[in-house]
């Protein structure tokens, strides 16, 4: 007889889903994956279990699944890593088999994919592509061409363990600080983390060669832009293109400029801003108020880094 197990979490970002029953999985993973789906299998042996921490930019599943599934993905669908813990995955398509330790990529190509999973279980993250273009952009007020990955597989083993240590970071700092999941200084640099270590892992075309205004346009007037839009913003989510905008230069000239004027990055300046603002809110900070709040509400899921970078740069830990 077949069972069905399905609870929601009441924040709707973590969702657990099993069930022997292949017409309630197509339905059920067409929705989680918004792809067109079908299922083929041996009733009497078929199985799914899947879980899923969603941060609504990116999200981390769990997936365990026999079955020959074809699907057909939309322009929306996030871009996947599948990594496999056990069991195969077949692309067969392709002809291409993951196997344990594997790592797979899978992206919206506007046909149909066809893959076989016995006995899978695998880890997969998903990151809107959305947030993957923003980051293999370098001009943001030009289109940015087409991207497009030229393999399924990462480049080489030294890529495979960055890519494994960045999710392994993530899925820590999420999972550890659940409560924060929604909170967008920890989401989105979370999801340009990713992204841009999927960008660094997976070949593809999104690298372009430096232009010449790239340095001349590192200018103090930019940075001056750029300094006053952060310190304007730094309880907002602003990315590295953000400050590129607002400064009217490009990412590499944003970044030139930074180093040339200041000897740091945009994304440590905003860092050092947004430690000085909770360094101010713990000196007013009244009874109740502890250190692990003030440190999240200013982008830091662990609660350690934040002390370790207070003490640094205050010379006391935060609690005093």
């Amino acid at each position: 007889m077949p069972s069905t197990m399905h609870s929601q979490a009441n924040d709707r970002n973590r969702i657990e889903f099993a069930t022997t029953d292949p017409d309630r999985a197509r339905a059920y993973l067409s929705a989680a994956f918004d792809s067109a789906m079908t299922i083929r299998c041996h009733p009497d042996a078929y199985r799914l279990r899947h879980t899923r921490l969603s941060a609504g930019s990116f999200c981390l599943d769990s997936l365990d699944h026999q079955a020959v599934i074809e699907y057909r993905s939309g322009p929306d669908t996030p871009i996947m890593v599948t990594r496999v813990h056990r069991g195969m995955r077949t692309d067969l398509d392709r002809d291409v088999r993951y196997g344990i330790g594997d790592l797979g990529l899978h992206v919206h190509t506007g046909g149909p994919h066809r893959v076989r999973q016995e006995a899978l279980v695998g880890s997969l993250v998903g990151i809107a592509p959305q947030v993957v273009a923003e980051v293999a952009g370098n001009d943001p007020e030009r289109p940015r061409p087409p991207l497009r990955f030229t393999s399924a597989r990462p480049a080489g083993p030294a890529d495979v363990r960055r890519w494994l240590h960045v999710v392994d970071y993530v899925t820590d700092s999420v999972r550890n600080a659940p409560e924060f999941i929604t909170h967008p200084l920890l989401v989105g640099p979370f999801a340009r983390l990713l992204a841009a270590t999927l960008l660094t892992t997976f070949p593809n075309t999104c690298a372009t060669e430096p232009q010449h205004y790239d340095r001349t346009d590192a200018t103090v007037a930019a940075l001056s832009r750029a300094v006053g839009f952060i310190e304007a913003n730094a309880d907002l989510d602003i990315s590295v293109v953000d400050i590129a905008r607002a400064a009217r230069v490009t990412v590499r000239a944003v970044q030139r400029a930074f180093r040339r004027h200041l000897g740091t990055t945009p994304t440590a300046y905003l860092r050092r801003i947004r430690l000085a603002r909770g360094h101010q809110q713990l000196r007013d900070a009244g009874p109740g108020v502890t250190v692990q709040e003030i440190a999240a509400r200013w982008g830091y899921a662990d609660p350690a880094r934040f002390a370790a970078d207070y003490r640094r740069a205050y010379g006391q830990p935060p609690g005093r």
